[in-house]
Parts: C-alpha cells; structure tokens; sequence
C-alpha cells in the first residue's frame, strides 16, 4: 500500500501512522465526509484458507460488538470494509504519540504513568463491564495513544491480537489458557512496568527467552516505580484471580497518581479487616493478661516493618524451614516437593521413631485460628493446643503465623510412628525458624520458577464451568471458592453437604491406594469411591517433572466429587466432571 491509494473506494490513505500486531495503520481520509479515521490492516491473505475463514468471521463480530464502546479515553471503532481479500478496521484517528513512543528515549515518572494506566484501567473497566463484556486483548505500549495534557486513548479493541510475541501478555495466555479480564490488567500492568523500569517484564531478550520467562511466569520486582510499585506487583500476579479487577487497577493508580498513600494494599479488604481486628483483640487481652507475649531472644523477634507474603506462587514455603534446626531431633531429610505446591516438608527419624514438620502457605481464613495469641513485630503468632493421638490418627500441635498482607503460613509438627519426638517441640522450632527469616520483612523467592507448563501455571477454579458444577446435584447456585494462588479450588452447598473440590498434588506416581485404574482423557488416572456412596475421588497424572535430587515424579491433578445422597456408583459422575476439567488442561510437557 502506498499514499493515494483508495482503500475500499471509500478511504484514500494519508500517511502510515505505525504498526499493529496484524499489519501496517495509516492514517486515512474518507470521501466524501472528509472525516479523518485511522485504518488497521489484517494481513489475512498471507493465511492459510481454512484459518483465514476462521479469523475472518471472529473478526466481524469483534469488531461488531467493539463498534458498541463509547468512553472518553477508548478510540472508538466505526466499523470493517474489505480490499484485496484483507479487512481493514476503521477507528477513530487519535493524532497522539503512542506510549511506546514517549518512553523511546527513557523511562517516564511512577506518578505520570500512574495517571496514565488509571484512564486505561478505567476504559477496560468500562469495557469489562456486564453490559458489554468485551476484552481488549492485546493492550500494549504501542494501544495507548497519549494526547494533550496526558489525556489518553486506547486504541487496538476489535482488532485480532495474535499470540506470536508475549511481550505483554499474562502466563496464563502464553501457556495455552483463555486470557479473561484479569489478562488485560496484567498486559496493561506490563505495559506501566515497562514505562517506569525501562524494559517489559519479562526481559529483553530473543523473543524464545521472552516466551520462555513468560511460560513460567516470574515477574522480577519493580525497582525504578517507587509508590507504583505495589500496584504493579498486583497487577502482575502470577495468578489471574489475585490481581485486581480493571476497577480496582483505576482506583489504585489514580491513588498513586495523586500522591496517595500504600495503594497497593497486599490481601483483599476482608483479611486486612481482620488482621486489624486480631490487633484490637491482642492489645485488649494484653489488658487483662491473658496474651501469652514471646520471650525476649532478640534473634527470634523480627524487626522493621511487618512481614509479607509477596506473589503467593513464587513465595519459597522451604525457605521458612531448616534442617539444621530440626536435627536435635534425629535425622532429618528436607522434602520440597510433597503435595501442593504451597507446602514443605522434613522428615525426622530416630531409631523407629518417625516425625514430621510442615510449613504450608494459605490465605489468611476467615476466623481466626484458636490457641494462645502473640504479638511479632507486625504478625500474629497463635499457638494451638496439642491433639492428642486416637487410633488411627497422629498426634499433632499446630501453629500459624498471620502476616501482614492478609496471609496465614501454617507450622505443623506431627508424630508419624512411635513415641516422639513431642509434636509441639517440633512446631515450635520449626516456627522459630520462619520467624528468624521474616526478620527480613517477606518470605524469600523460590529459587527457580516452575518449569514451563507445570500445572502450578493453571488456575484450578478455571478447570470447570457452570455448565460441568451443575451436573452435581444442588450446586445450581455454587459459586468457584479459590484456594492459595490458584492451586485448589471448591464449589459446596454446605446445606447438602455436595461439592467439587479440584487440587493438585505431585508423588511419584499414582498410588495404588489412589483406586482403580482408567484412562480419562488419554491419560492414566484412578478412581476411588467414598465407603458413603455418596462421593468419588479421581486421580490424573498430568505431567512428568524431576524432583531437585533427580528422581521421575509426576504432576498430579485431584477431583473430589460428592453428592448429597448415595448412589450406585459415584465414580461414574466423578469421572465425568474429572474429564472436562482434564480437557481444560493445557498440553502437558
């Protein structure tokens, strides 16, 4: 295309203006009306046919459904005429730099790139809305158009945003998943991060490394954003339901643009309501006393200010605990890799006696945990009476921690076989371990992400949708309960006592206690009906991976159905809702 040419005999190009994902934009004149529009090319003829069709149709009715936008700071989307077999988008022609363009020669100010992401998260947010529904996509330095005075336009809706460079885009897209609203906060977040740390956040390297750093999902923390910084971290959860919805983005920069102060409030509004009202409850048993206060060791009392989870899926729950510590009571072997992912594990054996000690990551729940209440420096230590052990079970002492930002880490000393060592002695170090490392203020990174593709990548409450819960007997109206960063998550009718419950675990393979074998999906998996009839357990194998020592073990995904009443064989609709959450999985490495 060249300047003169008439596109569609309707438009006559101006000047190419730029460059989108899909092909050039120009800037064009329609005869006629003389109004000036901007025109985006969609390379389709260079596709093969049949996705050629394919794109063709979803682009009508993406552009159809964008052309329904009307705010302040979105470039609005007349409409889609045809020429020489490609489409071009007709929008509004906003003549501004991109934002791309004012951070070509170096970063710009958090307080000016707050102003600037509170306009676009107040577009999406409108865009996002009920009514409408519509999701951007591809929201990038190059999409947001910064006019006079900082006034800004978004361009790019209705415009297909192909998946070839994951510059800006969310793990959970470049993994394979469906990118939802919290996808566009993330892109627009990466878009921000970029203008104040001078590079994305994935890195700028080869475009195999970007996609790489992308997969695995590791943000490296904001340094350059001062108070945006925690906005940012936010926005660039790891996890889509931990970030903020694109409402929320709006409001916590506009905070930031303003001068305001810690807008980027680490846990939802109903953990920090009760950690406050846990500190009104400490300072009022310190009243009478019946707080039982720590002791004096200045080692054990953390410091500066109160202590912090940070993004829960690359919080390190083994850097909270110590071999070393635990060797008092026997030998001790460091398990990294039992279970979930939020969770660590060292085993302790003496002679024929055999212990545990494990620390586990959670969000804060909602009443507090019972025991004895202490004060540490910014968190909350409650010590929880002993269980004795019944037949069948293990005795078992716990303790839990609450932080600051409204999360729980869960110290656990249980006896496994024989006579001790005591389960509270266990607890206690162990805890005083974690204690000494959040004298630093937060709890320490893993060391290396998750491989590409783990199913720690996938959010659980996204497995299953409305039409699969439903099929469950009186879970009409159940709605998704999201478990720490993504890695469970449950749907229950308490009345009725049915639910599902989707969570992850990793072993060495499929026990055989885990039930009777089958394939669900093409992969190996078990069934196990409950003794009640009324429920089944179905165990997937996902994927392979290697533990640290280099040992074969495997990713497993666990779906736990239960139905209010018995009947003849609950592994049928066990399997069932096992299948389409399997379906939903992205391809296993």
């Amino acid at each position: 295309m060249k300047r003169g040419d008439l596109i569609a005999g309707r438009y006559r190009l101006d000047a190419e203006s730029g460059s989108a994902a899909t092909g050039e934009v120009w800037r064009a004149t329609e005869q006629g009306s003389e109004a000036v529009v901007a025109l985006t090319r969609v390379r389709l003829s260079q596709m093969p046919p049949d996705q050629r069709e394919r794109v063709r149709g979803r682009l009508r009715g993406e552009v159809g459904i964008a052309s329904l936008l009307d705010h302040p700071n979105i470039a609005s989307v007349h409409g889609l005429v045809e020429h020489e077999g490609d489409p071009w988008v007709v929008t509004r022609f906003v003549g501004a730099p991109s934002l791309a363009e004012l951070t070509s020669s170096g970063p710009i100010p958090p307080t000016r790139a707050a102003a600037i992401g509170a306009q676009v998260a107040g577009a999406l947010a409108y865009a996002h809305s009920p009514g409408l529904g519509v999701l951007h996509g591809g929201v990038s330095p190059r999409t947001v158009l910064v006019g006079s005075g900082d006034q800004v336009f978004l361009t790019g809706f209705g415009i297909p945003t192909p998946h070839g460079s994951p510059t800006y885009l969310p793990p959970e897209v470049v993994n394979g998943m469906e990118g939802g609203p919290q996808a566009d906060v993330f892109s627009l977040g990466a878009t921000l991060y970029a203008a104040v740390e001078g590079r994305p956040p994935w890195g700028d390297g080869t475009p195999e490394q970007t996609r790489a750093a992308a997969m695995k999902g590791v943000v490296d923390p904001p340094r350059r954003a001062g108070a945006l910084g925690p906005v940012l971290t936010r926005m660039l959860e790891s996890r889509p339901r931990e970030r903020p919805t694109a409402a929320e983005a709006a409001q916590l920069l506009g905070e930031v643009a303003r001068g305001g102060g810690d807008a980027g409030g680490g846990g939802s509004r109903k953990r920090w309501l009760w950690v406050a009202a846990a500190a009104v409850v400490v300072l009022a048993l310190v009243g009478v006393g019946l707080v039982a206060w720590p002791s004096s060791n200045p080692e054990l009392v953390a410091t500066g200010p109160g202590p912090t989870l940070g993004d829960p899926a690359t919080a390190d729950p083994c850097a909270l605990l110590s071999t070393d510590h635990l060797k008092r009571f026997g030998k001790t072997i460091l398990e990294t890799d039992g279970g979930n992912f939020d969770r660590c594990d060292v085993y302790i054996e003496n002679g024929a006696d055999r212990a545990v000690a494990r620390l586990q990551l959670s969000a804060a729940s909602a009443a507090p945990p019972q025991g004895e209440v202490e004060q540490r420096d910014g968190l909350l230590l409650v010590r929880g009476a002993p269980t004795p052990a019944a037949p069948g079970t293990v005795a078992e002492c716990v303790r839990t921690l609450r932080l600051t930002d409204g999360h729980d880490i869960r110290v656990v000393g249980q006896l496994l076989v024989g006579a001790g060592p005591e389960p509270c002695a266990v607890a206690d170090v162990a805890t005083d371990t974690a204690l000494i490392v959040l004298a630093s203020g937060s709890v320490p990174r893993r060391p290396a992400a998750f491989p590409a593709r783990s199913i720690a990548t996938v959010d659980a409450c996204g497995l299953l949708d409305r039409a699969v819960v439903t099929r469950v007997p009186s879970l009409e109206t159940a709605e998704a309960d999201p478990g720490y960063a993504g890695w469970d998550c449950d749907w229950e009718n308490a009345t009725t006592g049915a639910s599902i419950v989707v969570t992850y675990d990793r072993d060495n393979e499929i026990r055989p206690e885990a039930g009777r074998r089958v394939r669900i999906a093409g992969r190996d998996a078990a069934v196990q009906p409950d003794a009640d009839a009324a429920g089944c357990d179905v165990t997937i194998a996902y994927g392979p991976y290697t533990r640290p020592n280099g040992d074969p073990a495997q990713e497993l995904l666990v779906v736990k159905v239960d139905q209010p009443a018995p009947v003849p064989d609950p592994c049928v609709l066990g399997q069932e809702v096992a299948t389409a959450a399997v379906q939903r999985l992205p391809k296993a490495p």
